[in-house]
């Protein structure tokens, strides 16, 4: 009985120390609908309130993992846009079925995986990249 009524307590003190953390100053973060699949067109959105810029890095033609041509203008493959909804970034791309690997890569610098997608693979280069499978 007294095990009982310790995991009942205990459970209990958890949801409100949960309820209170989310009302206070958002310690817990809500995620993102990423990557979301509609046709042919994926769009991926990340939370990170304070980058400069974000982009999608991912081994579809057109992509190879956001490395730009410089010398063609085009820097930043893969430049998300910053969505008015508290920092979310977000992008739509058409893809074909297949197999694909991607992470974001946060002002230039840092990579960061996707949240919402719990699928981690291997990205061919000593890392990790998440998995998107369009049947």
């Amino acid at each position: 009985m007294r095990s009982t009524l310790r995991i009942g307590i205990g459970i209990g003190a958890l949801v409100a120390a949960l309820g209170a953390a989310s009302s206070c100053g958002g310690l817990l973060e809500r995620r993102v609908a990423s990557p979301e699949v509609s046709g042919d067109e994926v769009t991926f959105r990340v939370k990170s309130p304070s980058a400069r810029t974000v982009q999608i890095a991912g081994d579809w033609p057109g992509n190879n993992w956001g490395r730009g041509d410089a010398e063609a203008g085009e820097v930043l493959v893969g430049l998300m846009k910053a969505a008015a909804n508290g920092g979310v970034w977000e992008i739509t791309v058409r893809l074909d079925p297949g197999r694909y690997r991607y992470r974001f890569l946060v002002n230039e610098s840092m990579w960061l995986l996707d949240p919402d997608n719990p699928r981690i693979v291997d990205d061919g280069r000593g890392g990790k990249a998440n998995l998107l499978i369009l049947p």
